[in-house]
């Protein structure tokens, strides 16, 4: 049997909900509109579901470890550049999404650069890409298109 050997690094996992811990009860890690400091490019571990990316984040309970969701990893190479490497050092907003899957209540975190946010859907956009453009009369329309209805007789 081969045997996959594990390390957690010593770094506790960033939590979103208040804790208790050697007696001593601390608020949520990562609360909604935090600034949290990443503190390295990455290591890739095994998770419950598989491989994760972690990386070592700086919150007000001190230095944590945070799986980053696909979305997270999207905005940030987007706005930090696809080398984790520029992403250390860098000032990044906490945003938490609750949500149910597989049944299950969570609370997602992402983190994301200046002008991003959930919208209406939850989905994480670019606040640009949020603003209402006005239908325009100018549009020509084809006449009709499609083929006679049989309910037009």
């Amino acid at each position: 049997m081969k045997i996959i050997i594990k390390r957690g690094g010593g770094v506790p996992f960033a939590r979103k909900l208040p804790y208790e811990y050697d007696g001593v009860k601390y608020e949520a890690d990562l609360k909604n509109g935090d600034t949290v400091k990443i503190l390295d490019s990455g290591n890739i571990e095994q998770g419950q579901f598989g491989e994760q990316k972690n990386f070592k984040i700086k919150t007000r309970n001190g230095e944590k470890k945070l799986a980053f969701n696909q979305q997270t990893q999207n905005v940030l190479a987007e706005e930090l550049g696809d080398e984790s490497e520029n992403w250390v050092g860098k000032d990044v907003k906490v945003i938490l999404k609750k949500d149910t899957i597989a049944g299950k209540k969570v609370i997602i975190p992402y983190l994301i650069t200046e002008g991003w946010l959930l919208d209406d859907y939850g989905d994480l956009v670019k606040e640009s890409n949020t603003l209402n453009v006005p239908i325009s009369d100018d549009i020509e329309y084809p006449e009709n298109d499609l083929p006679p209805s049989p309910f037009d007789n």
